[in-house]
C-alpha cells in the first residue's frame, strides 16, 4: 500500500514538471555591444600604423630640412628652388602626414565610423599616388640636373668667383672641405680674370 502512494506521488510530481512553460526553462538572452577580437585588431593596426608614419615623416622633415633649407651648397644646384611646384605637393604631403592623417584615422577607428575610416583610406591612397608620380618626376630631373651641373658650374667658375662674395666663398669652402680645385680641375680657373690677377689663392 506505501509503495502504490508513493509511485503514485512521483507521477504526480512527474507531470507538475512536464506542464511548466518551456519558456521559464530558457535563460534570457544577453546581447553584446562590444567590439569583437578583429576590429579590436583592426584598431591595433591602425594605432601603430599611425604612429610609425608620424616618426618615419618627423625624421625624415628633419634631414630634408638639414640637406635642402640649412645647406648652403644648395645654391650651386641649377634649378633647384624651394617654392618650385613639387616641393610644394612635399610641403603639404608633410603636413597631412604629421597629424592630420593620424587624427583622422584614430578617431575613426575609435569611433568606428565608417565615413571617418572611409576618408583615411582615401588620403593614404591618394598620397601614395602622389609620392608615386613625384618620384618619377624627380628620376627623370635628376638625370637632367647632373647633366646641367658641371657646365653650369664652370660657367659660374667662370663669371662668378672673385666677383660674387657667397659664391666665392662658398666654392672655397667647398675646395677646403673636399681637398678639391675647380670642377674638373685648375684648368677651370685658366680663363679666370681674377687668377691672372693672382687674387685667388688655391
Amino acid at each position: 500500500m506505501i509503495v502504490m502512494l508513493l509511485d503514485r506521488r512521483t507521477k504526480t510530481q512527474y507531470h507538475q514538471q512536464s506542464q511548466q512553460p518551456v519558456s521559464a526553462l530558457k535563460a534570457p538572452l544577453r546581447i553584446s555591444y562590444s567590439p569583437s577580437t578583429a576590429m579590436r585588431y583592426y584598431r591595433l593596426w591602425i594605432y601603430t600604423c599611425n604612429a610609425v608614419l608620424l616618426v618615419s615623416v618627423v625624421g625624415f622633415s628633419i634631414m630634408a630640412t638639414k640637406i635642402l633649407v640649412l645647406d648652403p651648397k644648395r645654391a650651386l644646384i641649377p634649378g633647384l628652388s624651394l617654392s618650385q611646384p613639387s616641393f610644394i605637393y612635399a610641403y603639404l604631403a608633410l603636413i597631412t602626414q604629421s597629424g592630420v592623417l593620424q587624427f583622422i584615422g584614430c578617431l575613426g577607428a575609435r569611433r568606428l565610423n565608417e565615413k571617418l575610416l572611409n576618408i583615411y583610406w582615401l588620403l593614404i591612397l591618394l598620397l601614395l599616388i602622389g609620392d608615386g608620380i613625384l618620384g618619377i618626376f624627380w628620376v627623370y630631373r635628376f638625370d637632367k640636373i647632373s647633366e646641367e651641373l658641371r657646365p653650369v658650374l664652370k660657367q659660374r667658375l667662370l663669371l662668378e668667383y672673385g666677383f660674387d662674395e657667397e659664391f666665392t666663398g662658398l666654392w672655397d669652402s667647398i675646395q677646403k672641405g673636399y681637398k678639391c680645385c675647380g670642377v674638373d680641375g685648375t684648368q677651370d680657373f685658366q680663363h679666370n680674370v681674377t687668377t691672372n690677377l693672382g687674387v685667388i689663392v688655391s
